[in-house]
């Protein structure tokens, strides 16, 4: 009879969706791979922003995981079409083309623009897990960035534009902890000169009549510290790894089919009379559809299984227990990114333009039926 207790009181509906889970986070920290330089980036957006002069709102930020080198471009508007352009024209154009791109679940990212882009460069796409900031690295850049900006722009925020240069050199010129040197000697292969350091020119060596013995204990030297780099990061990530995980666990073993609730983050809307700290804290169930990394999983609407709505953290699900042939509606269904959301049939009125008597319609061209297959916007 205990049992039957237990199993009707973990069971409640309402008692998934609203108590606080006094436990551990699911999902153990997952480490980066030590690649070549330049061979995985991170990009992030940074904005709105007051608009300059120039009329620029926005910053596209970008970062080399394994030197740590940042780019910072400023944009008049968020869009796929000037994501593009900056990565072709300012990156693509100057360090090669890269492997695989991180990024957010952004329109802008996800758009059939970046997808077309990635495609016919071969280079892999990858979306981080849904509320789940800590998987992009270039989110700690972000924070760095606001804090910077602020100091500099002080009452005058429309000025940002014009400090963009100076924080990328001091972004680029700090030793970073977890490999233990800079970003541009570990993309340069020595420190950047500036007015109060001359320690590190090289124009003596170059201008020695044996440049060649002088310049192979050099290349030597970048050979060893990208080798002693690699072993520091390594050893970095362990501790890191280990200091995270002592206050997570490991990740439950959900398979494809499995029923669960996922993390509501409701806003509120005081005109509607409705508040967040009184919403339910989770809402579902919904369906494991597949899994798409260590501590990641695609999920799908109960009435929809083969259409994927999110890819989401462990940590952002919650296995539902309760009956499986009676599961309750959502009550603020998850909508697939980048759709327009759908209307009810017969809640609008569709007016068919007129057509002239004899009018030929031109035939859609071979990309017409390639682009509407794409996720997202144009």
């Amino acid at each position: 009879m205990r049992q039957d207790i237990a199993k009707y009181i973990h069971s409640c509906v309402k008692c998934q969706r609203y108590k606080i889970l006094n436990r551990k986070p699911e999902g153990l920290m997952q480490t980066n791979i030590i690649n070549q330089r330049f061979e995985v980036l991170a990009i992030d957006l940074f904005g709105p922003l007051p608009p300059t002069l120039e009329e620029e709102r926005w910053i596209l930020i970008i970062e080399d995981i394994t030197s740590r080198w940042v780019e910072l471009f400023s944009l008049k508007e968020a869009t796929a079409e000037a994501c593009a352009k900056v990565l072709i024209n300012e990156v693509f154009l100057r360090y090669g083309l890269p492997r695989r791109i991180i990024s957010d679940n952004g329109t802008q990212f996800v758009s059939a623009v970046m997808q077309q882009l990635t495609f016919c460069l071969g280079i892999q796409q990858t979306f981080i897990p849904l509320y789940h900031a800590e998987t992009n690295m270039v989110e700690r850049k972000n924070r760095d960035l606001k804090t910077q900006l602020g100091m500099l722009v002080e009452q005058d925020h429309s000025s940002w534009s014009i400090h963009l240069p100076a924080i990328r050199f001091a972004m680029n010129s700090a030793r970073c902890n977890s490999t233990g040197y800079s970003a541009a000697y570990l993309t340069f292969g020595r420190e950047m000169r500036t007015i109060s350091d001359v320690t590190n020119d090289l124009s003596a060596v170059i201008l020695n009549e044996n440049f060649i013995a002088e310049i192979t204990p050099k290349i030597q030297q970048l050979a060893n510290t990208l080798k002693i780099t690699k072993e520091i990061t390594e050893r970095t990530q362990d501790a890191n790894q280990s200091a995270r995980n002592e206050h997570r666990k490991p990740r439950p073993s959900y398979k494809p089919g499995d029923k669960v609730w996922v993390q509501c983050h409701f806003l509120s809307k005081a005109a509607q009379g409705f508040a967040a700290k009184l919403a339910p804290r989770r809402d579902g169930p919904y369906l494991i559809l597949r899994q798409r990394g260590p501590a990641s999983y695609e999920i799908a609407n109960t009435k929809e299984p083969t259409i994927p709505i999110g890819v989401y953290h462990a940590s952002a699900l919650t296995t539902y227990v309760g009956d499986i042939e009676k599961l309750p509606e959502p009550v603020n269904p998850i909508r697939k990114r980048g759709r327009p959301p759908k209307k009810k049939e017969g809640s609008t009125k569709v007016i068919e333009p007129s057509q002239p008597k004899n009018h030929k319609l031109k035939e859609p061209g071979p990309c017409a039926y390639r682009l509407r297959n794409q996720r997202g916007r144009m």
